[in-house]
């Protein structure tokens, strides 16, 4: 579990820095297209939006002992998560054990409710993120399924049928990522859907994240329809490593890449080769546009 801790700002980052992606191509003299932009940033923005859900579910479950995870003897509200993880200030988080649990053979359910709304450093969350779990936590073969009632992220609503599934593939280091039935609800009631499935690698000694296709799959690492309503992929063509050490500078990969195609366009987007830096290559079209993010997105 401590190894699990010690790395959640790296998870936070993969969280937050594909959103930095989509809001920086403004910055560049080369800018691209607003069509380009907005194919980028559906596939970018749902990314982002649904794997902090999961990485929330993953901060409160690494902060909660195993005997409560299994028994929840110690019954009640979990309290002073907030000081582990800003993100979940002001949310109401309760533990309820399922029939039979045991410390050996855990299940249960974890709710994070945000109630009306609670605002944390500029982002406003309301609703519940509902989790279901099955088996000690980081053992090979135990899961957890992520679905939500009425949650929102500034706004953007995310619907109550869908849901993120998380199977442990090794002890504490290799999960299986799987996002079915994706939809999330702007204000203006535009749409994206997604479904998505890769795999996450954490590596305690290089203090690494790594993201990867899902081995040997058919499908691609994502797939859905933009807020244009025009269909798109997304394929991790090399895998994307993110460093902790990079986290003060950097919130990007430090090397990788991936494909998107939306409509007839094709983006392939290049992070590098080892460098903690905010520059991203896009190709498409036959342009190479060269970007700098920053943290801010200008």
């Amino acid at each position: 579990m401590k190894k699990v801790t010690s790395l959640k700002n790296l998870s936070i980052a993969l969280a937050t820095g594909i959103v930095v992606l989509a809001s920086c191509s403004k910055s560049t003299d080369n800018a691209l297209s607003s069509t380009d932009s907005q194919n980028v940033n559906s596939e970018s923005l749902s990314d982002s939006y649904t794997n902090e859900t999961a990485d929330m579910s993953t901060s409160v479950t690494s902060n909660i002992t195993n005997t409560k995870y299994g028994t929840g003897r110690e019954e009640g509200l979990l309290i002073g998560l907030e000081g582990k993880d800003p993100r979940l200030t002001g949310a109401t988080i309760t533990l309820t054990p399922g029939n039979g649990s045991t410390r050996d053979n855990p299940s249960g359910t974890i709710t994070i409710d945000f109630g009306t709304g609670v605002t944390t450093n500029g982002v406003t969350r309301a609703g519940q993120i509902i989790v279901t779990y099955s088996g000690k936590k980081w053992v090979a073969g135990s899961t957890r399924v992520i679905s939500y009632s009425g949650y929102s992220r500034n706004s953007v609503a995310f619907d109550n049928g869908m849901t993120f599934t998380i199977t442990n593939v090794t002890d504490s280091t290799v999960f299986h990522h799987v996002l079915a039935g994706g939809l999330l609800t702007f204000p203006d009631n535009t749409t994206i859907t997604r479904t998505s499935d890769f795999y996450m690698t954490l590596d305690y000694s290089a203090k690494t994240l790594t993201v990867s296709a899902t081995p040997n799959s058919t499908t691609h690492s994502a797939s859905g329809h933009t807020r244009a309503d025009k269909s798109y992929t997304m394929d991790i063509t090399k895998p994307l490593v993110y460093e902790a050490s990079c986290i003060a500078t950097s919130v990007l990969p430090v090397s990788g890449t991936k494909s998107i195609t939306a409509g007839s366009l094709t983006y392939v987007i290049d992070y590098g080769s080892g460098t903690c830096d905010n520059t991203i290559t896009i190709t498409v079209g036959g342009k190479t546009i060269t970007i700098t993010a920053s943290a801010n997105g200008n």
